[in-house]
C-alpha cells in the first residue's frame, strides 16, 4: 500500500511537472508572438512619425498647393498692405 501510494504521489508530481512546463512553452510562444507584434507596431508608427514630418515639410505643402489647388505665387506687385 505504501509502494501504491508513493508511485501515486510520484506519477501525480510528474503529471503536474508535464502540464506546468507546457503552459511555460505556451506562454513562451505567446510572449515571442507579442513581442514580434510590438516591433511590427514600432516600426509602422516610426514610419508614420516620418511620413507626417514630410507632409508637413514647406516644400510639399508647396507642391499639393500647386498641383493639387492650383494655387501659385502671388507676384509682390499684386501685394496689398492694409493699414490700421
Amino acid at each position: 500500500m505504501k509502494l501504491f501510494k508513493l508511485v501515486f504521489f510520484l506519477s501525480l508530481l510528474i503529471f503536474g511537472i508535464v502540464v506546468m512546463r507546457s503552459e511555460v512553452n505556451r506562454s513562451g510562444r505567446a510572449i515571442g508572438k507579442l513581442r514580434n507584434e510590438v516591433e511590427i507596431k514600432e516600426a509602422r508608427n516610426q514610419y508614420l512619425k516620418l511620413e507626417t514630418q514630410r507632409l508637413l515639410g514647406p516644400e510639399e505643402i508647396m507642391r499639393i498647393g500647386q498641383e493639387k489647388l492650383h494655387l501659385r505665387r502671388t507676384p509682390p506687385s499684386q501685394i496689398v498692405k492694409l493699414e490700421k
